[in-house]
Parts: structure tokens; C-alpha cells; sequence
């Protein structure tokens, strides 16, 4: 089987995170040079299912003297991903849920390579428009990490309504 058989189209209702006077950067790619699914510079747009996944997205890099955040209702149209929730995807992918929640950073730190840039850089490569993935601190919560966005035949993005309270 190849990894055309795994991807999945999503569309629906996904929530974002940012700082209060922020929001005009709701829709621009990760501002970091590297996070769990991009090094390099390399465009991405992290999202979480729920205002919860935010919120725990958030936890591990929050520090006290962050500004007050919101979270907002991202709508998502027609995204082609890579659903990593899935064992027989991971197992495509040739990666696993522990090589998938390695926490990036350290590695980084230590001057290694995270497998998790392995697995999107193949993503990339074979031209899904992101990953749908499990939490790394609670595998129940969903993630989507979109590469392209808001471009002709990329998946469509859009602000759908009110922040609520991080």
C-alpha cells in the first residue's frame, strides 16, 4: 500500500491559540524557525481540534510572563492530509506514535535531528497539504499541522468567529 491510500481530505471546525493584540498573525505560518513538524523556515500553520488541544499545545512552551491569550475558530476546507492518528498510517510513514511525541526541542538542543521533520519533510514531499496527528500529551486530542493554506488548490482557511478564554 502507498501513502496515497492515506490521505484524507478534512474540513470542519479547528481552533488556534495566540496572544491578545496577536490576532492579526491568527493565519500566518509558525513565527519559530523549528517546531515538531517544520525546521528550516518551512511554512506551517499549527491548529488543534479542540480549544482544549490548544490549550495543552500550549502548556509545554507557555512561561509565566506570556501576555494573556485567546482561541479562535479556525475554519478548514478541503485540507488533503496524512492522518497519523492511524497505526497503518504511522506504520506507512515508517514512524511510531513514541518517535512522533519525542519532544523536538530537546532534541534540537542536543544538535539532533527530530524524526518528526523526517515524517513531515515525506509529507511534503509527496504534496498533502498537512498532517493530522494525536497529541503528544494526550493522544485523545487531535492536532492538524497545515504546510500551504490560502493559495490557489491549497485548502481554504478562515477566521469563524469569536475568541473564547484560553
Amino acid at each position: 500500500m502507498t501513502l496515497q491510500a492515506h490521505i484524507k481530505t478534512v474540513v470542519g471546525r479547528f481552533w488556534r491559540a495566540t496572544f491578545i493584540g496577536q490576532e492579526h498573525h491568527l493565519l500566518s505560518p509558525a513565527q519559530a524557525p523549528r517546531g515538531r513538524w517544520h525546521h528550516s523556515h518551512q511554512k506551517t500553520l499549527y491548529l488543534s481540534g479542540t480549544p482544549d488541544g490548544c490549550r495543552i499545545a500550549v502548556k509545554a512552551y507557555q512561561r509565566s510572563d506570556d501576555p494573556p491569550r485567546r482561541i479562535f475558530p479556525i475554519d478548514v476546507k478541503q485540507a488533503r492530509v496524512l492522518d497519523l492518528r492511524k497505526p497503518e498510517t504511522r506504520e506507512a510513514c515508517a514512524t511510531t506514535l513514541a518517535e512522533m511525541h519525542v519532544f523536538w526541542a530537546d532534541l534540537h538542543a542536543a544538535d539532533q535531528h527530530s524524526p518528526t521533520w523526517e515524517v513531515s519533510d515525506a509529507a511534503r514531499a509527496l504534496g498533502v497539504d498537512g498532517l493530522l496527528t494525536p497529541s503528544r500529551s494526550r493522544p485523545d486530542l487531535t492536532h492538524l499541522t497545515l504546510f500551504e493554506w490560502n493559495q490557489p488548490e491549497a485548502p481554504q482557511v478562515s477566521l469563524a468567529g469569536k475568541p473564547i478564554d484560553f
